[in-house]
């Protein structure tokens, strides 16, 4: 008898235990040692159920589930955090490191140089200084010192100047290489004389040189990918790092000079462009004499056919045909599509194929859309043997082709359209041309109209990419895949045929989820993820859903989408909406209509849940589905 008691003792003191346990104290973000240059930070985690907490003796509020974000302030330097959770008499601790760097003010005295802010730290070279225009041979000059002095600068024994003070302690100059130059490794030299007279000097790492002549750069073959992804790995960017184009496959670019680890391309006189050195094959000297890159011209065709005359079946628009398997090769040939069965007799079965005769010369060139979709503009650099030509007619889709010298060696080929395009556009070198192919307005079932089509979904991240924190222990990659999984169920439901870029966790690259797109003839990329705000943004309101996309085509299905999110997740808050214009990644490629859905906040506490929660991940799949069917049937009738 004792020793049944005694067990009954053991096993309530046992049980008495387990529901005394510490409370766990999780921490989504920031991670241990996180450096932040702003005073705030957003601490964000979970609790166990029931649990209080304080942060450094500091009661924080804490959701029934255990959730807690705050809008944390940092003092300059390390925070050492202590975060304590109580329940039942017991508690759970947890440390975090969070350090906010700041920019130190250089004292006035005794007067000093910060040599690690000197510049410039690139290494600059011109090839051809007498083809530079003056913004071309600039040269920005700064350093950090001693606020007060005087400031000036060396170029070797060749120039001197001043530098100006503005703000405190930071002094600037521009310095313009002078056409006839000569430099070879030279270095610009600082003297800084502060308010207690002293003068310090400091050399800048950067060295300038001069000469070497004219080379050509040709886009490395193997390196692009696909037909229109638009890699950000390849882009070509003006002076300042904004965007121009993105190169295809044996592209040429005229160099004139390098700066750091990119060569300068000098695309027209007056325009240059910096392009990564390692994607291209550099030959020390160009072909021709001129130092420019020459194209023959001529008379733009459709198809290989002069525009003046028509193609026997270009009665009418019909069903499209897709964008075929788009596979890496050192010279693709131009987009080819599959035919489609023609639902109109007589009706094109192929895409339409412009022409720009080239004669094998491989210009650099720029394909946007325009005026909501109704005009592609190819604008091209280089020169040409003779003038190109357009002319009007020729295809139902095709209303005009027109021919414009914007500015010596650039030229703009508009391509004006019967109807808005929405489905797909993309320009590639074939044989001696250029080829701009745009994919015809889709002929759908007024009963069905997914019926047949195929759409690619991709839920965001994945495997080692988990995405955004999850606060409650779940990842922003395994939020968005069983929305996504739900959505591409209801639309083949619909009668679509679904790609999936994944369907379990794994590790996708970025632009494998285009090239998936591409690869099966998808009208539509979808990519489904769940926001997160950067650091120094205070997360207190900021909710909702938003969708990116970069091209108008995009536009009619992100404002479907959006409509339907608003309707059936009004909770969220309105969000931010839409988003054109967007750079990434998953809205830069042409060939199918390509957007990003920001579902919701990660660090709103609402949104989260709902995210959290299987009803609302319901709803949101419910959503972006009834999106896109809804998008298709405003396409019934319009594009016959």
């Amino acid at each position: 008898m004792r020793f049944r008691c005694a067990l009954l003792t053991l096993a309530s003191l046992s049980l008495a235990s387990a529901a005394q346990a510490a409370p766990d104290v999780f921490v989504a973000y920031p991670e241990n040692g996180h450096r932040v240059a702003h005073d705030h930070v957003i601490l964000e985690g979970s609790v166990t159920p029931g649990a209080s907490l304080t942060v450094d003796g500091r009661s924080v509020s804490v959701g029934a589930d255990g959730l807690f974000m705050e809008w944390w302030p940092l003092k300059p330097g390390t925070n050492d955090l202590r975060l304590v959770a109580r329940q039942g008499g017991q508690s759970g601790v947890a440390s975090l490191r969070v350090i906010r760097t700041a920019v130190q003010a250089t004292a006035a005295r005794p007067t000093t140089i910060d040599v690690q802010s000197a510049q410039p730290r690139e290494r600059r070279e011109f090839w051809d200084l007498a083809g530079d225009a003056p913004a071309e041979r600039s040269v920005e000059l700064s350093f950090q010192g001693s606020p007060g002095g005087r400031a000036a600068y060396r170029l070797g024994k060749f120039a001197s100047g001043p530098l100006r003070e503005g703000p405190a302690g930071m002094y600037r100059a521009t310095f313009v290489v002078p056409i006839l130059a000569q430099l070879k490794e030279a270095v610009f030299t600082f003297t800084l004389t502060g308010r207690d007279g002293k003068t310090v000097t400091a050399v800048a790492p950067g060295r300038l040189s001069t000469g070497g002549g004219v080379r050509l750069g040709t886009q490395n073959p193997g390196t692009v990918q696909g037909l229109g992804l638009n890699q950000s790995t390849f882009t070509v960017t003006d002076l300042e790092g904004r965007a121009l184009l993105y190169p295809r496959p044996g592209m040429g670019f005229t160099l004139v000079g390098r700066q750091g680890q990119d060569v300068r391309a000098r695309l027209a006189p007056g325009q240059s462009a910096l392009i990564t050195a390692e994607q291209l094959g550099i030959t020390p000297t160009m072909p021709k004499a001129s130092g420019a890159l020459q194209a023959t011209g001529g008379a733009i065709t459709l198809d290989g056919v002069p525009q003046l005359e028509r193609p026997a079946d270009a009665a009418a628009p019909g069903a499209p045909a897709e964008f075929p398997s788009a596979q890496p090769s050192d010279n693709p040939p131009a987009p080819s599509l599959s035919p489609a069965p023609a639902e109109v007799p007589g009706a094109p079965t192929t895409p339409l194929q412009v022409r720009i005769p080239l004669g094998g010369a491989r210009l650099p060139f720029r394909l946007e859309q325009e005026d909501g979709g109704r005009r592609l503009a190819l604008t091209l650099y280089g020169s040409f043997a003779e003038p190109l030509t357009g002319l009007v007619g020729g295809d139902p889709l095709l209303s005009s082709v027109e021919v414009h010298p914007v500015a010596l060696d650039v030229t703009r080929v508009t391509l004006s359209l019967n109807q808005t395009q929405a489905w797909g556009f993309a320009a590639n070198y074939d044989g001696p041309d250029l080829v701009v192919t745009v994919r015809r307005p889709v002929a759908l079932s007024p009963v069905r109209p997914l019926e047949g089509r195929t759409i690619t979904l991709d839920p965001g991240h994945g495997g080692s990419q988990n995405g955004g924190a999850g606060s409650l222990h779940v990842p922003e990659k395994n939020l968005v895949l069983p929305i996504a999984l739900r959505a591409a169920e209801l639309l083949r439901g619909l009668g679509a045929t679904v790609n999936l870029t994944r369907s379990t966790d794994v590790t996708l690259g970025l632009y494998e989820r285009g090239l998936s797109a591409e690869a099966t003839g998808s009208d539509l990329l979808v990519s489904i993820h769940a926001n997160a705000l950067p650091d120094g943004r205070d997360p207190r309101g900021i909710r909702g859903p938003e969708v990116y996309f970069t091209h108008p085509q995009a536009s009619a299905l992100a404002a479907s989408i959006l409509a339907q999110l608003r309707a059936r997740l009004p909770e969220l808050g309105l969000g931010a909406g839409l988003k054109p214009g967007a750079d990434l990644a998953l809205t830069r490629p042409t060939t199918q209509i390509s957007l990003l859905v920001e579902t919701a906040y990660l660090t709103d506490a609402g949104n989260l849940r709902t995210l959290h929660s299987p009803e609302g991940r319901e709803r949101f799949a419910q959503a972006i589905a009834a999106g896109i069917a809804g998008f298709y049937a405003q396409q019934v009738g319009r594009e016959s």
